[in-house]
């Protein structure tokens, strides 16, 4: 990914149609170089590369510090500087990404029917226990750091050439123990909504998506609680310190009860919640990515073939002379709701792309892909998933 850091002062230039300074180093007094640039102007080209070929990407770097409970300890080295590569999880120096995916379409019972329900009970109880797991892989991920660590002081090269090594590596390792951060997040987002016959991007759909990323923020950071009161809070943990934050005010709002018992006890982790595009691992699930809706319901792929083979089915001969073979792929849970409703996929797959779009607008996916979500309606950021 590539993402551009953008200010609350570049917005409002924007706005107001001014003129926007940059200049490096970013936060000096005196800098060493100064543009004066047309923000509007500028912004265009943002927008018009990201349409053209989705990138750059944007952070919105003021909210995202503003919402951070890690910058409330700015101060004992917790200050957010960037993101991973991936521009999922805002980090300080030496802090790690750790992430783990929820599939919510798992959670739907009697997917692609008219008693499809979302299963809230069975999704608080494994938010629950997936911030244990984090919690213990962060344990585990100590555990390989001191290993490291002896290896390198085991090793036969003066402590001269091994100090830079060391260092960084106990540097990672002191992040780790005083924030113990975490990244529950979720995937198959697209594929929930439409199991339970929700058409993504709709308000019905928006509204019970805020619904799930609540829950998992709640549940997620009551697990926490519980943890810390078994095996202590992360080391600097401070209520103080967090109580003006709104990330944290809006959880205290939603559930009081936790929010005191929180404050009693402590909190395991300095942040907890990531929500991260999950390419991958949406291939493994073969459900549809992250939060996004679904790509497209059918694409064509090709493969070369034999002319002389037997029922062989030639589309077209490159200029070469080879012959080829286009074929339909469809995504994997309109598969499941071809099923479901009387289809032969093996069949569909045949069909022309007008018939095939005739049985797509009879599936809960249609005008639900990439290309049809009213991008305007979609841009809604939920209060619950950014810590």
């Amino acid at each position: 990914n590539v993402s551009v850091k953008l200010t609350d002062e570049f917005m409002e230039a924007i706005e107001n149609k001014t003129i926007f300074r940059q200049q490096y180093p970013i936060n000096s007094e005196k800098p060493k170089f100064i543009n004066d640039i047309d923000a509007s102007q500028l912004w265009g080209k943002i927008i018009h590369n990201a349409w053209k070929s989705a990138e750059p990407g944007v952070l919105f770097w003021d909210t995202i510090i503003r919402e951070s409970v890690p910058d409330c300890y700015a101060d004992l080295g917790f200050a957010t500087v960037s993101t991973n590569p991936c521009g999922e999880i805002p980090l300080c120096p030496y802090d790690s990404c750790r992430l783990l995916a929820i599939n919510l379409y798992s959670y739907v019972k009697n997917p692609f029917t008219p008693e499809a329900e979302f299963d809230f009970e069975l999704y608080r109880e494994h938010v629950g226990l997936a911030q244990r797991m984090m919690d213990d892989i962060i344990d585990l991920e100590m555990e390989k750091i001191d290993a490291i660590l002896a290896k390198i002081n085991a090793d036969p090269e003066p402590d001269e050439l091994k100090r830079v090594e060391r260092n960084l590596w106990k540097n990672i390792r002191k992040k780790s123990e005083e924030g113990r951060r975490t990244g529950i997040g979720i995937t198959a987002e697209g594929d929930m909504l439409a199991a339970l016959g929700l058409r993504y991007g709709s308000e019905e759909a928006t509204s019970f998506s805020v619904d799930i990323h609540k829950t998992l923020a709640l549940e997620a950071y009551k697990s926490s609680t519980y943890l810390a009161k078994e095996r202590g809070p992360f080391t600097i943990y401070d209520a103080e310190r967090e109580k003006n934050n709104p990330f944290i005010i809006r959880m205290k709002e939603a559930d009081p009860v936790m929010y005191n018992n929180m404050v009693k006890f402590g909190r395991r982790n300095i942040a907890l919640l990531t929500i991260a595009p999950t390419g991958t691992t949406s291939l493994m699930t073969q459900t549809t990515s992250g939060i996004e809706p679904i790509f497209s319901v059918f694409y064509k792929r090709r493969r070369k073939v034999n002319p002389n083979d037997k029922d062989v089915k030639i589309t077209f001969k490159d200029e070469v002379g080879d012959s080829w073979e286009e074929f339909n792929v469809f995504h994997h849970k309109f598969v499941d709701w071809l099923k479901l409703n009387g289809y032969d996929p093996e069949e569909v797959t045949r069909k022309s792309d007008e018939e095939i779009e005739k049985i797509i607008a009879k599936s809960p996916y249609y005008k639900a892909t990439a290309n049809d979500v009213d991008w305007i309606s979609t841009t809604i950021f939920t209060e619950y998933t950014a810590q």
